[in-house]
């Protein structure tokens, strides 16, 4: 298996941290089930934006 690049990584990152703020709108989940997933999921964010600045550098974007 290849590496990720550090730029899949922060998109990874990304759609976490948008699913962090829609979570507490889930009316699916109580209370204590949207605390769990918001811990999670910022943990998991953070680890990706880690690895990704372990990995290398962030892609800078060409102006055209």
């Amino acid at each position: 298996m290849t590496e990720l690049d550090p730029h899949t990584l922060h998109v990874a990152a990304s759609l976490v941290r948008g699913r962090l703020a829609t979570i507490k709108l889930d009316p699916r989940m109580d209370g204590l089930q949207r605390l769990g997933a918001h811990r999670a999921l910022t943990q998991l964010a953070i680890d990706l934006e880690v690895s990704a600045d372990h990995v290398g550098p962030k892609r800078c974007r060409r102006k055209a």
